[in-house]
């Protein structure tokens, strides 16, 4: 498949832009949304979990790092997974008029709302990294590895959007049950909290086998690895110990390229019917 993409890289190009030129039309701030939406949920998350529900652990543990800058790593890039994947997975069902009349790889459409959110995504990063200097946090050699971190979000992104995208044609009630499926990731996510106080918490709450269930989550080592590369000079505690993290990093590519190379099939099996569907 990629391949194919790669020779229609101008068609994903064209759509790539066609969605940023929508998402942007008649719209007075137009890139500023990309980082404003997510700033907007950062304060209100912020105001609440510093004023009405605190966490003391946090500041005892990271008494040099801003509780904001946590939160709005965590938010970012928690908005770039939920924004690309609900826009692919309507990407070829709102593209039916192509679809029925041009023969082309129906892939280019969630591929490109992928990549759209991806360009928005680091246009939201560069205005972090405004507010690190605003925070005066200095930089380390690790946020070298931010782009692999970016890729490695980018694939599991679409690899999910293939078996998104292709089951929305067929059943509309995927729509819904990613909502509520994303509704509850968001807090199965150590976006909010750090990951060692759910690590510490959840095996004297539950048992021993809820944390091996919240370890599934592949969105945790991203938003971790994030955190650690972006702002490691503030963190001489880690919130997740290095050698751990590497190896749940591998969990997450091993995890994407399995999916990828499962849902490509289904997704290649359902393509044919997609023009009739639509």
């Amino acid at each position: 498949m990629f391949r194919e993409l790669y020779q229609a890289r101008e068609l994903v190009w064209n759509l790539v832009k066609r969605d940023l030129k929508t998402r942007y039309k008649s719209s007075v701030l137009g890139f500023f949304w990309s980082f404003g939406k997510p700033l907007f949920l950062m304060l209100i998350l912020w105001f609440v979990f510093t004023t009405v529900l605190r966490l003391p652990e946090f500041k005892k543990r990271n008494p040099d790092f801003p509780f904001a800058l946590h939160l709005l790593s965590g938010v970012l890039a928690w908005s770039f997974f939920t924004g690309g994947l609900s826009d692919a997975m309507h990407s070829i069902y709102a593209n039916s008029n192509l679809v029925k009349k041009v023969k082309l790889n129906p892939a280019v459409f969630p591929v490109s709302a992928i990549l759209s959110h991806l360009i928005n995504y680091i246009f939201s990063l560069l205005a972090l990294f405004c507010f690190m200097i605003a925070y005066r946090t200095p930089l380390s050699p690790h946020i070298l590895l931010l782009p692999v971190l970016i890729f490695m979000q980018t694939f599991l992104m679409l690899s999910l959007s293939l078996i998104l995208s292709s089951l929305y044609v067929f059943y509309r009630d995927v729509g819904s049950i990613l909502e509520i499926t994303l509704t509850g990731w968001f807090y199965a996510t150590p976006i909010i909290y750090p990951f060692w106080l759910a690590a510490a918490e959840i095996p004297k709450r539950f048992s021993i086998w809820a944390s091996y269930v919240y370890l599934l989550n592949p969105i945790t080592p991203l938003v971790v690895a994030y955190r650690r590369v972006l702002f490691h000079a503030l963190l001489p505690t880690p919130e997740m110990p290095d050698v751990f993290l590497i190896y749940y990093l591998l969990y997450v590519l091993a995890l994407s390229v399995i999916m990828y190379n499962i849902f490509v099939r289904i997704f290649s099996r359902l393509a044919v019917r997609f023009a009739d569907e639509s």
